[in-house]
């Protein structure tokens, strides 16, 4: 019996090997994980791109012309923090609005009297470069910025 509480324990090396493996794992989880954060919150521009540009459809098929909001809304510095969406822009005019606050930047311009195109970008993880998309009433969104811009 006095033999058994002598082995019951782990031994030095046993901890050690156990403390490097998990710190391999931890080294290969957390940035993986915070890369998945990132691309969830870009997520939300080419959404609420395909919204606006579908309210903008609509508003042109009803009033057969086109509204243009040229300033970025809600502002024109998105950055890793969530802002909220102001009133009284031309997207109002257009019967759009999205839920909550946002992390991107969104535009309007109109090419002709019926043509428009739609841009978001963000720049959810702070670096300063930003994650640029773009549709139009003709062309559906996609990306303008390579796939690891966040």
């Amino acid at each position: 019996m006095a033999r058994w509480r002598q082995q019951c324990g782990f031994t030095a090396i046993e901890l050690m090997v156990l403390l490097a493996l998990l710190s391999i794992v931890v080294a290969i989880g957390v940035p993986n994980f915070v890369e998945m954060q990132y691309r969830a919150q870009r997520a939300e521009v080419p959404a609420n791109l395909e919204g606006i540009r579908y309210s903008a459809i609509a508003y042109q098929t009803a009033h057969g012309r086109m509204v243009a909001e040229v300033i970025p809304q809600p502002d024109a510095f998105p950055g890793q923090r969530s802002r909220p969406w102001k009133e009284g822009s031309r997207f109002d005019d257009l019967g759009w609005e999205p839920e909550g606050e946002v992390r991107g930047s969104y535009a309007i311009a109109t090419t002709t009297q019926i043509e428009f195109k739609v841009k978001g970008f963000c720049d959810v993880d702070g670096n300063g470069v930003q994650a640029v998309f773009e549709g139009s009433n003709q062309d559906p969104v996609s990306a303008l910025s390579d796939a690891t811009v966040y």
